[in-house]
């Protein structure tokens, strides 16, 4: 069963990375877009939303400036970055989707990422052990 999750997470961060490019050029063209793929004014993208991209940035580079001060020579291979800026990204979704009141239906996009994380903290695994492991 785990066999097939390192082709899940990629094809899931293709699918990312298709969706945010999408996103960013979109946003040159005066369009914006949320997720999924909502068009929206300016001023239309949910307040649960977009605060909670903004705050899970913020906590997510505080997280790395304080692994940063304790071990200054530990590296995180780049998957297990998104991995910890998802995860950071879906609780503090949760929390500002529940604190608005938001609809039932909000929940859903916490728990694509929820999941997201979870097969991306899976398939990654033994890669992150082969990675760092000291070579003979």
């Amino acid at each position: 069963m785990v066999r097939f999750l390192p082709a899940l997470s990629k094809l899931l961060i293709f699918g990312l990375i298709l969706w945010a490019v999408y996103v960013s050029v979109s946003a040159f063209f005066g369009m914006q877009i949320y997720f999924p793929l909502r068009l929206a004014e300016a001023n239309d993208i949910p307040y649960h939303r977009w605060q909670s991209v903004r705050i899970a940035a913020f906590l997510t580079m505080s997280y790395f400036m304080v692994l940063h001060l304790l071990d200054s020579g530990r590296q995180l291979y780049p998957l297990k970055c998104l991995e910890i800026f998802l995860a950071i990204y879906t609780s503090v979704l949760v929390f500002f989707t529940y604190r608005a009141a938001a609809p039932a239906h909000e929940y859903l996009i916490a728990g694509f990422f929820g999941v997201v994380v979870i097969i991306l903290h899976i398939s990654s695994k033994d890669r992150v052990k082969k990675y760092f492991q000291k070579k003979p």
